[in-house]
């Protein structure tokens, strides 16, 4: 890798690989857009107004129709392209091999999904049109294994980021949760990859935190709080784990995912008519609990109801992105876990608890805290005030979801099929030698 930064070739991709996740990115969210707009018909305001605004029996009808309609053009495409591939069996078990058709045929079905109310992420379409982007352009390239499987990482983390506007998250997020490492030498290419693609981005999509967060103010109250809700992060992260792994590893296949995606995809519709925050990533339902919005009772539903959503999607063969509705059930557990204590101690206002939840459920389930914190410290423009708090709780998440598994939600599946501790990826490089 060393040799690689000094290669043209390695940089020409690199920067085609930006150029072209920031310009993915930005078309990913214009279908997500016109699919939502469609499916559940509004033309103005936020998703979440947009499903309130729509009568119950279309809720039903649109993931109805829309988990037919995916399940057979999933099945369809994995008749001819093979099965689908996680990014982390991409990276380490096939060098970053990925086929770009068919992996940028899937990111497109996710994205139809998540805007039709599937309770998925709408990041896993951005990041693998970013990655199958990157292992053709090598490939043309005749770069090495080693250079693909780096650049297939930054593929990834480029379309994260752009897709969000966390430049510094989206690299960290390659390099750390992906590849494992914050080398010189792969974070070097993360960052520039990341630049690129969030820069190319802001020609289609607006340059703005994703999430509006009033100014928040530390406190004795809420560091202390922080610390005991770390664990309790750590704790549910590790159930996330565990439930996203089994839906995983137990994914149906074949012809009979028409039926399991249809199925889960009108359970969900039903359960939406009562509980229309259910639907959707949940970008919408974070951002009501960062304002202090949400009742503690619709905080306390919504909380068990959303991953259980979000394993039934798995569950039934269906494909999307972890990390907002990760994020989301870490705002809500927030909230729900900061009202309690503030009861016994006042600790400020709920946004407070909300952007702690979140990034510790992140780093419990991620088991990668540096890119955690910086991804929710990136995506509101806020929390600094609150650094101390926030990097107390993503710590004690971290070391106690580790404690219980040795998985986080991108190894789950792999971790549930062997049922024993996986053995670590091998460094790309050995240790750097110490200059102090």
């Amino acid at each position: 890798m060393d040799r690689a930064l000094r290669s043209w070739r390695f940089w020409l991709v690199l920067v085609l690989v930006g150029v072209g996740a920031g310009l993915g990115a930005g078309l990913l969210m214009a279908i997500l857009h016109a699919v939502q707009h469609l499916c559940f018909g509004y033309r103005r305001g936020d998703f979440q107004s947009g499903v309130r605004g729509a009568p119950g029996w279309r809720r039903v009808a649109v993931l109805a129709g829309g988990g037919l309609v995916l399940g057979a053009a999933w099945v369809g495409l994995r008749r001819i392209g093979g099965p689908v591939r996680s990014l982390d069996e991409a990276v380490w078990e096939r060098r970053g091999k990925l086929p770009v058709v068919d992996t940028a045929l899937n990111a497109v079905l996710q994205i139809v999904a998540v805007g039709a109310g599937a309770t998925l992420g709408r990041e896993g379409a951005p990041k693998e049109l970013g990655a199958g982007l990157a292992s053709g352009l090598c490939d043309r390239a005749g770069l090495t294994p080693t250079q693909r499987q780096v650049l297939v990482a930054c593929g990834a983390g480029a379309g994260m980021a752009a897709v969000y506007n966390v430049p510094l998250g989206g690299a960290l997020f390659a390099t750390e949760v992906l590849l494992g490492t914050l080398a010189l030498p792969q974070v070097v290419p993360a960052l520039a990859t990341a630049g690129i693609a969030t820069g190319v981005s802001w020609l289609l999509l607006p340059d703005r935190p994703t999430y509006q967060v009033h100014q928040l103010l530390i406190s004795a109250s809420l560091t202390i709080w922080a610390a005991a809700f770390g664990l309790l992060a750590g704790v549910i992260g590790a159930g996330l784990i565990t439930t996203v792994g089994w839906a995983k590893a137990r994914a149906t296949h074949g012809t009979r995912t028409v039926g399991s995606v249809t199925a889960a995809f009108v359970a969900i519709g039903a359960v939406s008519v009562v509980l229309p925050e259910v639907l959707g990533n949940g970008k919408d339902v974070a951002q009501l609990a960062l304002s202090g919005k949400l009742t503690i009772a619709l905080v306390a539903a919504v909380v068990v109801a959303r991953p259980l959503a979000t394993a039934a999607c798995l569950r039934s063969g269906a494909v999307g992105g972890l990390f907002t509705p990760t994020l989301a059930v870490g705002a809500l557990a927030g909230t729900l876990a900061g009202q309690a204590w503030g009861v016994l101690w006042p600790a400020g206002p709920e946004a407070g608890f909300a952007l702690i939840g979140a990034a510790a459920l992140l780093s419990g389930a991620m088991q990668s805290p540096i890119a955690s914190i910086v991804l929710v410290i990136e995506l509101t423009h806020g929390g600094l005030d609150l650094l101390v708090p926030v990097s107390l709780a993503a710590a004690g998440a971290t070391v106690v979801s580790r404690s219980l598994l040795p998985a986080s939600l991108y190894t789950a599946a792999g971790w549930w099929r062997d049922r024993r501790p996986p053995q670590s990826p091998p460094p790309l490089l050995p240790p750097a030698p110490s200059t102090g």
